[in-house]
């Protein structure tokens, strides 16, 4: 079925995941500490809605949309995906 195709059937390459190092390791605990910091700044609701209709307003360029992303719905793009995933993990 068209729910089982894999990265390959869909012309799709996802790239290795990166090898990482102990500096990058490193780095990304220090980013990991950074954004836990920014991630508790309090906002009250006008902020809140604020930051919604700012958002609601950003569109992206559907030059950046690749033609096989029209192919594919979202839930089989989520199967790939988490297959491709767990292959990985394996």
């Amino acid at each position: 079925p068209a729910a089982r195709r894999s990265p390959q059937m869909l012309r799709l390459h996802l790239p290795d995941p990166p090898v990482d190092s102990e500096e990058e390791e490193a780095a990304a605990e220090e980013g990991a500490a950074a954004q836990s910091s920014r991630s508790s700044i309090p906002m009250d609701a006008e902020h809140v809605e604020l930051v919604k209709r700012t958002m609601a307003g950003v569109k992206l360029p559907t030059l950046g949309i690749p033609a096989w992303a029209s192919q594919i719905s979202e839930d089989q793009w989520k199967d790939v995906v988490q297959r491709t995933l767990q292959a990985r993990q394996s």
